[in-house]
């Protein structure tokens, strides 16, 4: 595990009354930062009284290691989480998205959680069935995600292999562009980790672990057989959203996403209204 570096960490405490119920920390997802949890979702659960925080994992955004980012393993990021965990002033809720609930899944194996909520999750066995799935119903989106993250073609990402790739048909133009001007690679390490099969993480799930599991109907990335593997590793039914793309936090859509959470939070938090 490498040194660890300086995180960012965005806070955006209640703005109303706010409940007694568990703070809420938001992991994010491959190519991300904390950024993609900023417009929408941490506003809206301020305004219902949660406190809420987004992490930047190591080499991401607004955290330190960006020049290192290729050598930082799954095992560094779990090491963000748990010193994030560290800094909040309860045990959290952890809100995962894609890369960012396989690492929540990783963490609550080993460390107290108040609850976990997996949107978009890769499974706990890895990205293999994703990567099978994306090479048959979508080369050309592998593709394009090939080329930016190894410099094969533009620098940018295409805006229109993005919107494909992570997006509703509903997305708009400016919504895309200010997206796709904040993605960036991701730790060649990490990605290697994930695509080795690893069936063993589906078993030996923390009993009494309160856990959502979310997927999205138009979701290209994650395919419902492993949403759905997701969901059974942690005893719990999926749950499927129409007409959203895999980043569901920023999507046209994002009000059921938080909605959909929200419900759920009423039942695990101690507090929550």
């Amino acid at each position: 595990m490498s040194h660890p570096c300086q995180l960012e960490i965005l806070h955006h405490p209640p703005t109303r009354a706010p409940l007694s119920a568990p703070p809420l920390l938001f992991v994010h997802g491959a190519y991300a930062g904390a950024w993609c949890w900023q417009d929408h979702f941490l506003p809206w659960f301020a305004a219902r009284g949660y406190d809420c925080y987004a992490l930047s994992l190591s080499g991401h955004a607004g955290s330190a290691g960006r020049e290192r980012l290729d050598r930082l393993g799954l095992g560094d990021f779990l090491g963000d989480i748990e010193r994030a965990v560290g800094q909040l002033p309860a045990t959290p809720i952890l809100i995962g998205h894609s890369l960012g609930g396989y690492l929540a899944q990783r963490f609550a194996r080993k460390h107290a959680v108040a609850g976990l909520a997996l949107l978009g999750s890769v499974p706990p066995m890895g990205l293999v069935n994703s990567l099978g799935h994306m090479m048959f119903s979508s080369p050309h989106l592998l593709m394009g995600l090939n080329q930016f993250q190894w410099h094969t073609g533009a620098i940018d990402f295409d805006p229109a292999v993005l919107k494909q790739l992570l997006f509703s048909t509903q997305m708009p133009r400016d919504r895309l562009a200010t997206f796709a001007a904040r993605v960036q690679p991701e730790s060649a390490l990490a990605l290697a980790e994930l695509m080795l099969p690893q069936p063993w993480l589906a078993w030996g799930i923390p009993e009494h672990v309160p856990c959502l599991v979310l997927g999205a109907e138009a979701d290209r990335v994650i395919p419902a057989a492993d949403v759905r593997a997701t969901a059974r590793a942690w005893g719990v039914e999926a749950r499927f959203l129409p007409q959203l793309g895999h980043a569901m936090m920023a999507d046209m859509g994002w009000e059921s996403v938080a909605q959909h959470l929200a419900d759920w939070l009423q039942t695990v938090a101690p507090g929550a209204e």
